[in-house]
Formats: C-alpha cells, sequence, structure tokens
C-alpha cells in the first residue's frame, strides 16, 4: 500500500488580449487550493494536470483559437520540480515512467505547435519545472529570482523530462554540461540575472504583463523571416510533424532544431565539453567514473546521454533519456540521496525564531586567535548587534579585530552583502584587553585554546562580570562541556556551540547540552545558530561530540595501520570506495596535526581502546611535518616520504595491519560500533542526527545518504552493532 500523499498542482486558465499577440492562453501553476504557502511540484496527478492543460492550449492553437501561449506560476515558484516524497514510496516510483512518457509525449508535441510559447518565471524553477520551461520558445524572469537550475544528478537521478536532451540547444554545450553535470554537486542554482547571461532567460521581466510585451517583441522580430525560410524543415524537427497530422498548421517558424547533427560545430563543441576539465587534476569524464566507482552512476549515466545526442532524432533522445531515469530512479544512490536532500530540507535553518530564546543585544568573543576572529565576524554578521572581541594582549586583540572584519570584507567583496551593509557590520566589531569591556554582553564565547584549566579559567573570570543570565558559551571540539561550568555558580547558562573551520563556509555548528543546561540557554544557543543561517545539530555533552568523535574512530584505525608497518601509500587510498571529498591524510593535514594528537589523546583517555593514540603522529606533530605533499594535477594530494620516516616500521612488519578492503570494512565496523553507543548513550536520539552532521561537518557524501543508511547498506551496521538504523529501508535493496 502506498503511503505517498500528493499535493496536486492546479493549472488556472484564462485568456488575456494583447494588441502585439492577439488572444494568449495564459496557463498559471499553483499549488493546492488552501495551501498556498507549499510550493507547486509535480506528481503523477499533478504532471496530468500541467500536461493536459498544455495540451489543451495546443489544441486551441491548432484550431485558430489563441495565437500564443504562456506558462507562470504563483508567489516565488513557477515550479519546483518533482515531488521528493514519491521518490520515498517504492510502490510511488512506479510512476516516473509513465510520467515521463506524458512529459516526452508534451515536449515533442510543442515544437509542432503554430503559435510561439512563453515560459515567465516568476519564481523557482528547478528540475521538472525548468524542463517545462525548456518547452517554451521564449523563457523571462523576474529580477529576483532565485533558484534556476536542473539539480537532479546530486539527487541519484537525471534531468529525465527532457533536460538532458534539450539544455543544450537553449544554453549551448558548456553551459548546459556544466548546469547538468557540476552545478548539482556544487549546490550551484542561478538568479534571473545568471540565467539571462547563458542564454536560459532571453528578457528580464518584472511581472507577466511586462513579458508579454517582450514575448510580443521577440516575436515579431521573427516575422521578417522569408517565406523559403520558413517553408525550410530541420531533419531534426520532422519527426514531430507527424504529431499534429497533416491538415494541421504548421510549426511556428522561429523554432530552432532541438538536437546537434552529427558532424556539426554544435555537436563538436558538445563532445569538447564532456571531455573538458572538471578541476585542475582530472577531466569530467574521468570526475564522472570516480564518482561510478563510489557508488553514484548518475552524473555518468547524464555524460553519456549528452554524448549520443549528436545525429540523433528527438525521439530517439527522449526515449534514451527515459530508459536513463526509469533505471536511475530504482537505484541504491537515488534512495540514499533522496533521503539526505529530505534531511537537508528539514534541518535548513528556520524563518521563525526559536521559542524561549532571549534577546541577544550585545556578544562577547574571549579570544582573537583566527577561530575567534571567524566567529565575532559571523556573529556580527547574523545577528546585526555589536560584537567586542577580548584578549590578554592588546596587539593580539587587535590583530583579532583587524582579521574578523577582513571577513566581512571578503563577503562583501563576494556580493554576499552591500558596502553600506558591509560599513555598518564592521563597526559593530571591536576589541579590547579589559576583561570589565564584556561586561553588559548577553552572550560571552570563548575560543581560547583547547586546554580545559584555561577554559575555566575563562569561564571563571567572566562569571565575575557577566549578568547572572548572561550566556556563557564555548567553541570546544572535543572537551567537556560540564567539566568546563562545574565551578561556577549557574552552570545552567552554559552551552556549547563548535563551530567548524573554515566558520564562514562551514553550514554547520553542534550545539551541545549538558544536564545542567536550562532551556533559556539552550533555546538562546539555537536561536544564535539560525540567525547565522546554518544548520543546528544538537548534542549532549559527551567526548568529540558527534563529527570529530566519528572521524577520529576513522583516524584512529588510519593511523594504526600505519603504526603497525602498513604502507603509508596503501593506507591513505584504502577508503576512496567511500567516497570522502578528502583522503585521512590531507583531513590530518587540514585539522592540524598538533590538534589531531590532542584530540586522539583525549578520546583514548575518555572512551578507551576502541580509539587510537598514534606515536607516529606524535613523531610528526615534533618534525613540525605534514601527511601530503602538494600537487596541483592530482585528485589526491601524494603522500609524504616523511611519513614512513616518522612512523618507521612500527612494531611489526605491517604484515598483520589491513590495508585495501579490509581497512575499509574496519572502518565501517567501527563506525557502526561508534554511532549505535552514541544513540544507546543518548548522546543523540535519532540516527539522522548523525548523518546531518557527517554530511555537513564532514563532507560524507549525500549518495550514500550519511553514514547510517551506507552502514546499513553495507551490512556493517549488522556485523557490528547486531542492528540496522533504518530498517529494512536501505538493505532490501542488497
Amino acid at each position: 500500500m502506498s503511503s505517498y500523499t500528493e499535493h496536486v498542482t492546479r493549472v488556472l486558465a484564462e485568456d488575456r488580449e494583447h494588441p502585439g499577440l492577439g488572444t494568449v492562453a495564459v496557463l498559471t501553476f499553483a499549488p493546492p487550493e488552501g495551501e498556498e504557502k507549499r510550493p507547486a511540484t509535480l506528481g503523477p496527478r499533478s504532471i496530468d494536470a500541467v500536461t493536459g492543460a498544455i495540451g489543451d492550449a495546443l489544441d486551441r492553437a491548432e484550431a485558430g483559437e489563441v495565437q500564443a501561449i504562456a506558462l507562470t506560476g504563483t508567489g516565488r515558484v513557477f515550479l519546483a520540480g518533482a515531488d521528493l516524497s514519491m521518490f520515498a514510496d517504492p510502490s510511488a516510483v512506479a510512476d516516473v515512467e509513465p510520467m515521463t512518457r506524458a512529459a516526452h509525449d508534451l515536449q515533442i508535441r510543442v515544437r509542432t505547435s503554430p503559435v510561439p510559447v512563453l515560459a515567465h518565471l516568476n519564481g523557482v524553477a528547478l528540475g521538472g519545472g525548468l524542463e517545462v520551461a525548456l518547452m517554451a520558445d521564449v523563457r523571462t524572469a523576474a529580477p529576483d529570482v532565485r533558484g534556476l537550475g536542473l539539480p537532479e544528478t546530486g539527487l541519484g537521478i537525471l534531468p529525465g523530462w527532457g533536460g538532458t536532451t534539450l539544455l543544450q540547444s537553449v544554453v549551448g554545450a558548456e553551459n548546459a554540461v556544466r548546469m547538468i553535470l557540476e552545478d548539482p554537486a556544487r549546490d550551484r542554482q542561478l538568479s534571473a540575472e545568471q540565467a539571462e547571461e547563458i542564454g536560459l532567460v532571453d528578457e528580464i521581466a518584472e511581472d507577466l504583463d511586462t513579458a508579454l510585451d517582450e514575448f510580443a517583441a521577440l516575436v515579431a522580430a521573427h516575422g521578417d523571416l522569408d517565406e523559403a525560410d520558413a517553408d525550410v524543415v530541420d531533419p531534426a524537427l520532422a519527426e514531430t510533424a507527424a504529431v499534429a497530422g497533416p491538415d494541421a498548421p504548421g510549426a511556428w517558424v522561429g523554432r530552432e532544431a532541438p538536437v546537434p547533427a552529427a558532424d556539426t560545430p554544435e555537436a563538436e563543441a558538445l563532445l569538447d565539453a564532456l571531455d573538458a576539465a572538471h578541476g585542475p587534476a582530472e577531466t569530467r569524464r574521468a570526475w564522472a567514473a570516480r564518482l561510478e566507482a563510489q557508488g553514484a552512476p548518475a552524473v555518468g549515466r547524464a555524460l553519456a546521454l549528452l554524448q549520443a545526442l549528436p545525429g540523433s532524432t528527438l525521439r530517439d533522445a527522449l526515449d534514451r533519456e527515459a530508459a536513463a531515469l526509469v533505471e536511475l530512479v530504482r537505484s541504491d544512490a537515488a534512495a540514499a540521496s533522496m533521503y539526505s536532500a529530505e534531511l537537508l530540507r528539514r534541518g535548513k535553518p528556520g524563518r521563525t525564531p526559536v521559542d524561549g530564546a532571549r534577546e541577544i543585544r550585545r556578544v562577547g568573543v574571549a579570544g582573537a586567535g583566527l577561530m575567534a576572529s571567524q566567529i565575532a565576524a559571523q556573529l556580527a554578521l547574523g545577528l546585526q548587534v555589536p560584537v567586542v572581541m577580548r584578549d590578554l594582549d592588546e596587539d593580539i586583540a587587535a590583530k583579532g579585530l583587524a582579521a574578523a572584519r577582513d571577513v566581512i570584507a571578503q563577503a562583501a567583496a563576494r556580493g554576499k552583502l552591500d558596502e553600506s551593509t558591509a560599513e555598518a557590520v564592521a563597526a559593530n566589531l571591536s576589541s579590547t584587553a579589559e576583561l570589565q569591556d564584556l561586561a553588559g554582553c548577553d552572550l560571552v564565547l570563548e575560543a581560547v585554546p583547547e586546554v580545559l584549566a584555561i577554559k575555566k579559567s575563562v569561564f571563571g573570570e567572566l562569571e565575575g562580570v557577566l549578568d547572572e543570565d548572561a550566556l556563557l558559551v564555548t567553541n570546544t571540539s572535543s572537551l567537556s562541556v560540564a567539566r568546563m561550568a562545574e565551578d561556577l555558580a549557574h552552570p545552567e547558562r552554559v552551552v556549547g556551540l563548535h563551530f567548524f573551520n573554515p566558520v564562514a563556509k562551514m553550514p554547520l555548528v553542534e550545539v551541545i547540552h549538558t544536564d545542567a543546561t536550562d532551556e533559556t540557554t539552550l533555546a538562546t544557543g539555537l536561536e544564535v545558530v539560525r540567525r547565522l543561517r546554518k544548520f543546528a545539530v544538537r548534542s549532549a555533552d559527551a567526548p568529540g561530540f558527534i563529527v570529530n568523535r566519528l572521524l577520529f574512530r576513522v583516524l584512529g584505525a588510519v593511523l594504526a595501520a600505519v603504526d603497525a608497518g602498513a604502507d603509508p601509500v596503501e593506507v591513505d587510498a584504502s577508503l576512496d570506495a567511500l567516497g570522502m571529498p578528502m583522503r585521512p591524510f590531507e583531513l590530518l593535514d587540514l585539522v592540524g596535526l598538533a590538534v589531531a594528537d590532542h584530540v586522539g589523546r583525549v578520546l583514548v583517555d575518555e572512551l578507551g581502546d576502541r580509539f587510537h593514540a598514534s606515536p607516529g603522529l606524535t613523531a610528526m606533530v615534533e618534525r613540525e611535518a605534514r601527511f601530503t605533499e602538494p600537487a596541483k594535477g592530482a585528485v589526491h594530494p601524494p603522500v609524504s616520504p616523511t611519513v614512513a620516516e616518522a612512523f618507521g616500521t612500527g612494531t611489526g612488519d605491517g604484515a598483520g595491519a589491513p590495508v585495501g578492503d579490509a581497512l575499509l570494512e574496519k572502518v565501517q565496523d567501527g563506525l557502526a560500533e561508534e554511532i549505535a553507543l552514541m544513540l544507546d548513550a543518548g548522546v543523540v536520539e535519532r540516527p539522522e542526527q548523525v548523518d546531518l552532521a557527517l554530511i555537513l561537518g564532514a563532507g560524507f557524501p549525500r549518495h550514500r545518504g550519511g553514514v547510517t543508511p551506507y552502514l546499513d547498506a553495507s551490512g556493517a551496521a549488522q556485523r557490528a552493532a547486531d542492528r540496522t538504523f533504518h530498517g529494512e529501508q536501505f538493505t532490501a535493496r542488497r
């Protein structure tokens, strides 16, 4: 029995008279009546409504009743694409094939329309929504529109309702390949201005009335075509003429061929774009192959469809597209990707304040180092209140202030805020060496060295100058928040906000509560994270919290293998199948070896020999060495020879040290065991919290769905924890 409930999109039809166009059939896509806050999406009944309404308008055009067709949406949404909740229901997935066939039939029929078609993008047009817009001959967009793109390959599928076939004819080969293959991996969507620059949008128009005027001007420009040109039938369009029948009026003369002919400059440009560099180290083809080896086939399938386009008929190209989509929607990668997409949707910062949070009017930051200055800048940007940085040394405090203001300037240079706002935010930042200058702050965050005694001392000093209800916040990455607060008169006002480096780019903040943390303090901590537009994941006070605890379970297994004498190069490559953005040694360099050594030892002391304190890592710290060497032309930086020298051969010959698949399985089992322990101890309440934290804080691949679906699917959860984290949701496919 299906658990999927569709919110059926309505299509509102009206005729408008336009002096330059005649009668225009205007079709407006809208969410269900009474659900106006929902976006209009496409499920089985919605696709019937959309294709049926456009089909009816085409019938009227062929009968001479209307002289143009216009498509638009309501509110901030044109069409938000396929309803992703449909993909979570195995029985609903069976609807994808007939939905695709209906969309493709309409794509072909629109090519024979005797009247021009406009799509006015009043708002978001993603995936299937943008593919509906690709049916049109002209596209306009409102100036403030954001969210134009084809995110499908990032969801484990591909743009299968015409996107992989038609986009290149609209925006050109390079732009189409980037939008389909690369933009989803980068979470990149286009604004109206960017869409106009590449030709996805023909004109910017404030509203539908303006759009119709622009449309009329573009249509009129085609009226100067010679009769001879109007009679030419492109081979790629000849097949579509049969759809309308011999007595139907001819297709509108301004319509261009949707598929490049073989051995043409357009065909060559498309193949060149597929062979172009994805980055400094690999081509797009090599990148697609690497993703497929890591369990993500969608990019490779989309690339193959694009390669097969030149010389195809439109019907053949769409048939190949449909077959690929239907195969992918049933894949493990699609199921996991849809799960992670829903996690991210539900977890994103809300628009309404957190209930119970206190007002924050002034903020202090204790410390002025790298993390402190980054955090201070984000607090000033997000909270729009005065932020004062304090350090014992006036020069260090001044340098920290300069660094924080530089973060603001960089944000302005990237267009994240205008110049006047940047100046106001920078003016809200100040620095001091005087503890008393923090008096009057509603919240003070400490970002001093990761030493418990130092942090306790800072909190003790702060409690002497702050009001009793002012929040004390720690940015610790591994130390006990409860122990930090144990000597305070008011431990209930202490909460942890663990930011990740670099603070401006990393979207996750772990919100750490102790048994003593009161509801107002926790709510205020969550509200601060919301106003910074970051994702908050709650964790109980436990060593390493979520991300570092699990990362160091992985890194401990890796370092233990090298300590035991395994070849460092083999060890570093052993986890590639996992699909993490960095190999372990590159990650260690990013974290900082001294920090990694310290955190590793803290976790061993707190959690026991499931973790590993590495003598080799300590030796690397003493040498002030790095695990990897710079290499611009490599996907992964090469391992430094210093690693083998510092680690020596360990205490053995390496014969028993796990590498390759053996090390990968050890890591899988270790993660499954640790997550089960965290859930049982109440560090987190649900596996979804772990998945969200690792996706956002460690770059765990979304096509795996996060770590717990991956551990279920790989069998590690059952092997190491004698359970699955999601029932049979991700194991039934094995």
